[in-house]
């Protein structure tokens, strides 16, 4: 008898330390699902006002799910260049070879490139979208400093 009341608590433990586990998987799982739909909502936002503006520029897309699509592997594909974009003038600036404003102007053109060239390469291997040169350019000088601005402000609510 007393044999199996130390196994039905052993049994019991047991299943508290799997209830807690599963509460915990439970919580991340809602956690990051609500993260991820956050996200989701906020591409689908800026790429529908992204798709609005290029559209005035010769831009075409089949759906809204391929413009978010468009957006989201410009992102994506963007990321190496944008590493170098912001490489190069923080490098420059680093050893003494250009000054402050200098590095930002860099900086910018960089940026903006990067951002072109993403969405020229994407635009390229999705057939159901279709982005003018002049489309590209002014979404991309938009994205460039809309991005530079909230940036800022980022830093300057954290200061």
């Amino acid at each position: 008898m007393i044999e199996l009341c130390a196994s039905t608590k052993f049994v019991k433990k047991k299943e508290d330390v799997l209830m807690k586990k599963i509460k915990s998987l439970l919580g991340s799982v809602f956690g990051y699902g609500f993260l991820f739909g956050i996200v989701l909502l906020i591409v689908f936002v800026l790429a529908c006002f992204g798709g609005v503006i290029m559209h005035f520029f010769g831009f075409y897309y089949e759906s809204v799910w391929k413009l978010m699509l468009f957006f989201i592997l410009s992102g994506l594909v963007g990321l190496p260049l944008e590493l170098v974009a912001k490489g190069v003038p923080k490098a420059l600036l680093a050893f003494n070879k250009i000054s402050v404003g200098f590095a930002r102007g860099i900086f910018f053109i960089l940026d903006v490139l990067s951002t072109m060239v993403s969405m020229i390469v994407v635009d390229y291997f999705i057939e159901s979208v279709s982005a003018t040169l002049r489309s590209v350019v002014v979404i991309a000088v938009i994205i460039v400093l809309a991005m530079n601005l909230v940036g800022s402000l980022l830093i300057s609510a954290l200061v």
